[in-house]
């Protein structure tokens, strides 16, 4: 016996399902098993639920770790938000820009920005490059074998490095020729954008007036909470609570004991070791969860990019025109800012408003291990040096780190992954799921989705789990409307 072993208080729990994780993926696969009759725990390390989906009060403001829009078209999927947040549910407008070439252009890139804000050689330039690389789409079919390719093949050089090369290599911290083709597929509208080129560029040709016609590609509608997207993981935690889940707080995975095909314990750093419990459903970290089962790892490239969070009280009704706008300028330290009172949500008292600045970096990083004084200098640098707010303007600050939020994905990570989840496969009551359970940079509908699939799966009493590794959520061999309509996220009627 070890002394971990020894250390440890052993807890039988009389719980069906064991889910490692608080983030919007183990709260809906709870509540989605709690109703179906089940006696689920959730054990989550921090004392906040929801992870980067949370929200926090600092006096008269309510603030999100970034722009958490809520994007689907499924129609039962909108129903369980309509039912969960009542009248907190609210429908916005996108309006997002870059700040590319020193001025504000809508993103992505629309004619009128293209023709007005950019010089008329430069805008015919990217055209005429994004018409050319789509007609030799045409005629040769493309063989795309990393991100830098995929874009490059689609906008053209320009583009590609002026814009997309810089804000790639900023929010992730490599080389775009480093990352998967699928990372881009699954993240640029490009069919949309050549739309819109292509009537850009004839409107300079032939001087066509019908710029009525012609919207912005980001001008669509998304859900959010009046008193941010914490609102949504807060309700949903209440609904679990109401079902009888069982949660535990400063509880962090630290080993995990398996025999034969299933998992038989778990260890966690506070001394607590918990047996008697049919499933485990993990959504922390795929490197943790892979740490916990002493599986090897180190060799393969997978690795999540971290954020540094800076979020300012200003006392201007707003920043600038728009919700988000993203800065692959490398002179200005982060690579988004959100403005939430463009959000008219109850978030921001009247006459302020209240902003979030996102810095991908490396733990190992300077911007990191930085004070926090020094991090709100170079946020307040950035925002002079983009003629947003001078420095002389007194602002409220905060500053938060957060580890694992980008899985980065390099070319051939889905590849990796399946070899990593080999051991995994093989477990007859584990499921990994989530963002960071499944390495996918996914949204929350995603997440909620996947989670709702692996809530399904266990009700079925599965022998193996399927795992979906595709760049988009399809449901792990299930059809995704039943799926959800199997998500059972109402309460009783009375």
């Amino acid at each position: 016996m070890n002394r971990l072993d020894m250390i440890s208080r052993l807890r039988s729990e009389s719980f069906d399902v064991a889910i490692i994780g608080g983030g919007i993926s183990g709260l809906t696969c709870a509540y989605r098993l709690a109703r179906a009759g089940h006696q689920v725990a959730i054990y989550e390390k921090s004392t906040e639920l929801g992870g980067l989906a949370g929200s926090f009060e600092r006096g008269e403001f309510i603030f999100d770790y970034g722009p958490h829009e809520f994007c689907t078209k499924n129609p039962l999927l909108v129903t369980a938000l309509e039912d969960i947040l009542g009248d907190d549910l609210v429908v916005r407008e996108k309006h997002a820009a870059q700040f590319f070439n020193g001025k504000y252009v809508d993103y992505p890139l629309a004619p009128l920005d293209v023709l007005e804000q950019l010089s008329p050689s430069l805008a015919l330039r990217v055209g005429f490059e994004v018409i050319g690389q789509r007609l030799k789409a045409m005629v040769n079919s493309l063989s795309d074998h990393s991100f830098e390719q995929w874009v490059a093949s689609r906008f053209g050089p320009t583009l590609y490095q002026m814009y997309f090369k810089p804000f790639t290599e900023k929010v992730w911290g490599i080389n775009p020729d480093a990352l998967d083709p699928r990372t881009a597929s699954n993240r640029i509208a490009f069919n949309s954008v050549f739309d819109y080129l292509i009537k850009a560029t004839a409107f300079f040709l032939f001087k066509r007036n019908d710029f009525d016609s012609i919207h912005s590609p980001l001008k669509d509608k998304f859900y959010y909470s009046r008193r941010g997207i914490g609102t949504l993981c807060q309700r949903l935690a209440e609904r679990c609570r109401e079902v009888g889940v069982v949660f535990h707080s400063g509880f962090q995975l630290q080993k995990m004991d398996r025999k034969g095909d299933r998992i038989r314990a778990l260890h966690f750093n506070n001394g607590e070791v918990i047996t008697g419990f049919d499933y485990v459903v993990n959504t922390i970290p795929l490197t943790h969860m892979l740490a916990s089962l002493d599986e090897p790892h180190r060799h393969l490239p997978v690795k999540f990019r971290s954020m540094v969070f800076v979020f300012l009280e200003i006392p201007q009704e707003t920043l600038s025109d728009y919700s988000w706008i993203y800065f692959p300028d490398k002179e200005i330290c982060f690579q988004r800012l959100t403005d939430f009172a463009h959000l008219k949500a109850d978030m921001t008292p009247e006459g302020k408003t209240g902003v979030c600045f996102e810095i991908s970096c490396f733990p190992e990083d300077e911007i990191w291990l930085a004070r926090d004084e020094d991090v709100v200098a170079k946020v307040r640098d950035g925002l002079e040096r983009a003629g947003l707010l001078a420095q002389d303007i007194p602002c409220g600050s905060h500053v938060v780190r957060r580890q694992f939020i980008y899985p980065i994905q390099v070319t051939g990570y889905l590849e990796m992954v399946h070899d990593l989840l080999t051991p995994v496969r093989s477990l007859r009551n584990f499921v990994t799921t989530g963002r960071q359970g499944l390495y996918k940079y996914c949204n929350m509908n995603e997440c909620m989705e996947m989670a709702i699939d692996v809530a399904e799966q266990i009700e079925q009493d599965v022998d193996r789990f399927n795992y979906d590794l595709g760049s988009s959520w399809k449901g792990a061999g299930l059809e995704h409307e039943r799926v959800l309509q199997a998500a059972d996220l109402k309460p009783d009627q009375d």
